[in-house]
């Protein structure tokens, strides 16, 4: 019988064993569970709200390129200044943010630019433009959301208007209320980039109402470059050259001197550079399709701007 009672009791303590028994959570782990993932605060990111729209730009003529009797930075690669036509198009009112990319990267699997660091980046910065994207990837995202890098000619018009005003609010040098530009004295570390949120500076936008023409991020356009282009005399919706090595960029940066963030002013670069100085935004042809509540109500903003417009002429 002792026999039998020490099976039993084996036997018993077998059974306890396969007993299921609820896992207990250990929330002073620093070990996240196996189904949390960086793409859930990516996810959690991309639904935040980001200010949008297009602003139309109508079409006529304006002057492009710099006068050097005018301004004093004037390059060469800048005259002759003269007057160019384009037909009517649509820009982007505010600079792609890293939200905005962020949906581009979930949507098409596309590289996480450098600068996002954490998961993919902090949500302080979610406004800020989004940097360290080549050309490539810029024309890219433009045309997945059905749009396209603006031309070089369009980027100054809807810069500085018609008349051709050294910045896009006036010939007055820029100051800390209208633009995110490097002062003299003040170029900044890199640790990370100190930019603003891409609605900032409603005093430095230019005749259109487009924000931050001049500093915060450079901004890739679809031309190559070539320092001779304005004497050849293109004066109508000019495409920028056939073919080149470098691609051209436009309106200086948050650590970039004044003189750089000047609405004619000219820059390049490879099209694969990748600089933290550098952004972008997008452009569309004037019959570009309004989709979605934000979008229509950006398009009447557009219309309504474009009537006050005309009446203060």
């Amino acid at each position: 019988m002792g026999t039998e009672k020490v099976y039993r009791a084996i036997a018993g303590l077998l059974i306890c064993c396969l007993i299921a028994v609820p896992a207990l959570a250990d929330h002073e782990s620093p070990k996240q569970p196996s189904l949390w993932t960086p793409l859930d605060e990516a996810e959690r990111l991309a639904t935040m709200e980001v200010p949008g729209g297009m602003v139309l730009v109508p079409a006529g003529k304006f002057l492009m390129g710099s006068d050097p009797q005018k301004d004093r930075a004037a390059g060469p690669q800048e005259l002759p200044q003269r007057e160019v036509y384009l037909d009517a198009f649509r820009i982007d009112r505010y600079e792609v943010s890293n939200v905005d990319y962020l949906l581009f990267v979930l949507g098409t699997g596309a590289e996480w630019p450098q600068f996002w660091r954490e998961s993919p980046f902090p949500e302080k910065v979610a406004l800020h433009p989004v940097i360290n994207v080549s050309w490539y990837e810029a024309d890219a995202y433009c045309r997945w959301a059905g749009k396209r890098l603006p031309t070089e000619a369009e980027w100054e018009k809807a810069a500085r208007g018609e008349n051709g005003p050294v910045f896009p609010w006036g010939d007055e040098p820029a100051g800390w209320i209208k633009s995110n530009i490097a002062h003299s004295g003040s170029k900044r570390g890199f640790k990370y980039p100190p930019l603003a949120n891409v609605w900032r500076y409603e005093k430095g936008v230019s005749p259109y109402g487009v924000y931050q023409m001049a500093g915060n991020v450079s901004e890739w356009v679809s031309d190559w470059f070539d320092p001779q282009y304005y004497r050849r005399g293109v004066d109508v919706n000019p495409q920028g050259p056939e073919t080149g090595e470098i691609k051209v960029f436009r309106g200086g940066s948050w650590n970039e001197d004044p003189e750089v963030a000047r609405s004619a002013g000219r820059n390049a670069g490879l099209p694969e550079r990748r600089s933290y100085l550098t952004g972008f935004r997008c452009a569309a042809n004037e019959s570009h399709s309004v989709t979605g509540k934000r979008e229509a109500q950006a398009d009447q903003s557009d219309r309504d701007d474009l009537a006050r417009m005309k009446l203060s002429k």
